[in-house]
């Protein structure tokens, strides 16, 4: 990638992580009080996990010989737990294994760093958004 693609990259991934902020200070409470903003940030969730285990599964596709795991089946079945997550009853549980998720894929990513498959910016980008996803849905957990 160049630099103008991964300045985009960057911002994209931090505009991403806006709605877990937004979700997590409340911020959408205020202007929405009709809005299960809980409901809303774990089905969001859900699918940036789903999002982030298709690029693990791309990795699995054009790596698949220097791949430290199947990433096929661990993409799948973290993508399935995300979605399962939002079918729980129980908002702390479904925002619990959500932050599991996150933090497992970036350890995907990490051993897929020392594989050198990914790069180290996208490493410290992904790194970055995780940090703030996870912290958001931790005060999102305080709030529920």
């Amino acid at each position: 990638m160049n630099p103008k693609q991964q300045m985009l990259a960057n911002a994209l991934t931090y505009a991403g992580t806006v709605p877990f902020v937004l979700a997590g200070s409340k911020f959408l409470q205020v202007f929405f009080p009709f809005i299960d903003t809980t409901h809303i940030v774990m089905t969001y969730s859900a699918i940036i996990v789903s999002f982030l285990c298709g690029i693990h599964w791309a990795c699995y596709l054009f790596f698949a010989q220097c791949c430290p795991r199947n990433l096929l089946l661990t993409s799948n079945i973290v993508a399935l737990l995300a979605w399962l997550s939002v079918l729980a009853h129980n908002p702390l549980w479904s925002i619990f294994l959500q932050i599991l998720c996150f933090l497992y894929l970036l350890l995907l990513d990490f051993k897929l760093i020392e594989a050198d498959i990914l790069p180290v910016w996208f490493y410290r980008l992904r790194r970055n958004a995780t940090m703030i996803v996870v912290t958001s849905l931790i005060i999102t957990v305080g709030y529920v």
